[in-house]
């Protein structure tokens, strides 16, 4: 693994110099898959101007560059929605969808699965509908779409349900889709996935799954994904939460279902913004080098990232790294960026957009002095994030030895950048990923613990790129 290099000339001891940071695993402009995937999302030509719920804002890490240079730049872009009042509940169609295979019956995963589910229930309201959802050898529904009106008889048929069979996920999740087809349901509409391992009936492939995930997202119904235990495919997972705009939780143990869906269902009554997506177009002499921590599509002149849902009082990043070209003084323009939306009060389709260009200058100090603080400690994290992703592949795999280097060069690279901007958070990360190293190198990689710590350390990296 190269080192991250400096570009820039130093105009003395306290100069910022640029970083370039080398291709690691994720979308890159080689492998970014065509649009075909992607949900359809609020269609061009809406006004701009319209005062929806999120905020937009973009930056580079350096707002100048040299004349003649071409380097890497990092774009950071940042969607936030602002706190909702503690009174404001929007109404919920949730339908759990839960994995009732035979591997549920063990350590208690099927009586928690279901001690958990019975709670949700009782945190519904009368204005919300339950529907529930399970598979083994195929889907099955147990309980309809249903107002929740009597969360004692709900919990009842919860608590009925019995492990046993395969794991048809695709048959599973149609039918949980289909309890939130009518258009007639108001409020949030999101399916919760529940499962403990692999699929291995039906569909099982990992592309197809997630388009299945996203392929409702269009009438506003979402999909999130919770792993119990260590069997499942956290790729696969990942790859329908985001498809399918909801969100993705790791639950270490079982006892932590309960919270999960808790903060699941918290989350669900606070949406802002849905179907939210960002479009990113590049001019001539930019060009995408690689998105970290999200999936992307191509688009004709850039590329697009799908947010999903996003909920009151949170904030989503996109880091992505684009090399630039500046032959002559003036401005460059590096990005467009629009960001499109349905607003959750309103249903009015919401298109906001800000334009992102470099002072181009002969002035060395100048180039130097520019380095925006914050779009380079989330450049820093976003490339930590990289490099934890790819030390927990390397271990799957059995590269230890890779595994150690790659979190080594993680930890030193934030130790860099913590000193440079005096970065508390950034010292923070480098003791976890310090911890998380330790973790690595204590267990075998076929163990329990672990097959826990790759769970652990690819949600971590998710964390640290978003």
């Amino acid at each position: 693994m190269q080192r991250w290099h400096l570009t820039a000339g130093l105009a003395g001891a306290t100069a910022v110099a640029a970083l370039v940071i080398p291709t690691l695993r994720g979308p890159t402009a080689s492998n970014l898959p065509s649009p075909a995937p992607q949900p359809p999302i609020a269609t061009p030509g809406i006004s701009q101007g319209f005062d929806g719920a999120l905020q937009l804002s973009a930056t580079l890490d350096r707002s100048a560059l040299l004349v003649g240079s071409q380097q890497d730049r990092y774009l950071v872009i940042d969607i936030s929605a602002p706190d909702m009042p503690g009174d404001l509940r929007r109404p919920v169609n949730l339908a759990v969808v839960m994995d009732t295979s035979g591997s549920m019956a063990g350590r208690g995963k099927i009586d928690n699965a279901r001690m958990a589910a019975a709670e949700l229930v009782g945190q519904l309201g009368p204005e919300d509908t339950f529907s529930l959802v399970t598979f083994s050898d195929v889907g099955r529904v147990v309980v309809p779409t249903t107002a929740v009106t009597d969360q004692s008889r709900l919990a009842r048929l919860v608590k009925s349900i019995r492990p046993g069979g395969g794991t048809n996920l695709s048959s599973g999740l149609k039918q949980g889709l289909a309890q939130l087809s009518d258009p007639s349901l108001e409020g949030v509409r999101r399916v919760v996935l529940l499962s403990d391992g692999m699929a291995n009936i039906g569909v099982t492939d990992v592309n197809s799954l997630a388009q299945e995930a996203g392929s409702r997202v269009s009438q506003g119904v979402t999909v999130s994904a919770m792993g119990l235990g260590l069997d499942y495919n956290e790729d696969l997972l990942t790859a329908m939460s985001d498809a399918g705009g909801g969100s993705y939780h790791f639950v270490d143990r079982p006892g932590q279902l309960a919270a999960m869906f808790s903060k699941e269902l918290r989350q669900m009554t606070r949406v802002a913004g849905r179907e939210v997506a960002v479009d990113v177009t590049l001019p001539q002499g930019v060009s995408l080098q690689q998105i970290y921590g999200w999936g992307a599509t191509t688009t004709t002149d850039g590329y697009r990232v799908f947010l999903g849902d996003v909920h009151g009082g949170e904030t989503r990043k996109i880091v992505a790294r684009v090399h630039v070209d500046a032959p002559s003084a003036g401005t460059v323009g590096v990005a467009d960026v629009r960001l499109r939306y349905s607003d959750a009060d309103t249903g009015r389709l919401a298109d906001e957009a800000v334009a992102v260009a470099a002072v181009v200058t002969p002035d060395a100090a100048v180039a130097d002095s520019s380095t925006n603080k914050t779009a380079g400690i989330a450049a820093a994290k976003a490339h930590a994030g990289a490099l934890l992703d790819q030390s927990a592949r390397s271990y799957s795999s059995g590269d230890v030895a890779g595994n150690q280097r790659q979190l080594a060069q993680a930890e030193e690279d934030l130790k860099w950048m913590g000193v440079l901007y005096d970065a508390p958070e950034l010292k923070a990360q480098v003791a976890d990923i310090a911890e998380q190293r330790r973790a690595f190198r204590a267990a075998a990689p076929t163990s329990d613990a672990g097959l826990r710590q790759v769970k652990k350390s690819k949600e971590s990296a998710r964390a640290y790129a978003r």
